[in-house]
């Protein structure tokens, strides 16, 4: 069980992905202690073996060995089309310190954890929000990178798509922290942290739900059937 509900945290990290037949280089959005997500234009097969050479600052290259054990499709507005979830079957002391660093430093100290996906984000009539999407959500809050940059304590209402979601949910949100996001993005430059104060009808147990089907998503276990055929 502590394999199937594994605490994570959510970072943004350059990686050297190889497979058989290519090399290629991908984002690393996501770790555990015996999984990682990661992003990139590569169509890869479930079961499919990579190894996956991380940076990360100050530290020295690790190299982890799995299997991809899920895919998802990203909407258009992201920057990668396909999001993985690897399943690791080698990683370094390195690595397994790096985690348990980064758990210590920025996960325990948030009520919620955060899931890395890409939702849209549509506002009548407010040009700070003009094409501006999510990278993670938490059951209390939403991380918007932005084309412009907003201001704390500025109060938005809006609608969020995505497939995962059967029907768009309208929120009110406020601006609790900013950022600058990367530099070489240049259709979302900036970067906001919300916090969520309502929805609108019954968008909360959607949003609920939808936070679940996260949970499911992000537990880094191999399926039923791939342990089978693993064996």
């Amino acid at each position: 069980m502590e394999n199937r509900r594994q605490k994570r945290v959510s970072k943004n990290l350059l990686a050297q992905v190889t497979t058989q037949t290519s090399a290629f280089f991908a984002y690393v959005q996501d770790l555990a202690k015996t999984g990682l997500g990661f992003s990139c234009n590569r169509n890869l097969s479930i079961g499919e073996e990579v190894e996956v050479k991380l940076n990360a600052p100050s530290k020295p290259t690790m190299v982890m060995k799995g299997r991809v054990a899920w895919q998802r499709n990203l909407p258009s507005i992201a920057k990668n089309k396909f999001q993985y979830g690897i399943g690791l079957t080698e990683h370094s002391d390195i690595y397994d310190a790096y985690v348990l660093e980064l758990l210590k430093r920025e996960y325990e100290r948030r009520t919620d954890p955060r899931f890395t996906d890409v939702l849209t984000v549509q506002a009548d009539d407010v040009l700070d929000l003009l094409d501006a999407a999510i990278s993670d959500v938490s059951a209390s809050g939403l991380y918007v990178r932005t084309g412009s940059p907003l201001v704390v304590g500025s109060q938005y209402e809006f609608k969020l798509e995505s497939e995962e979601l059967a029907d768009p949910l309208f929120v009110l949100a406020e601006v609790v922290a900013v950022f600058d996001c990367d530099l070489d993005d240049l259709d979302h430059p900036y970067g906001a942290g919300f916090k969520i104060i309502s929805f609108a009808g019954k968008g909360a147990e959607k949003f609920a739900d939808y936070i679940k089907s996260l949970e499911e998503l992000f537990k880094f276990h191999w399926p039923p059937e791939m342990d089978a055929a693993a064996k």
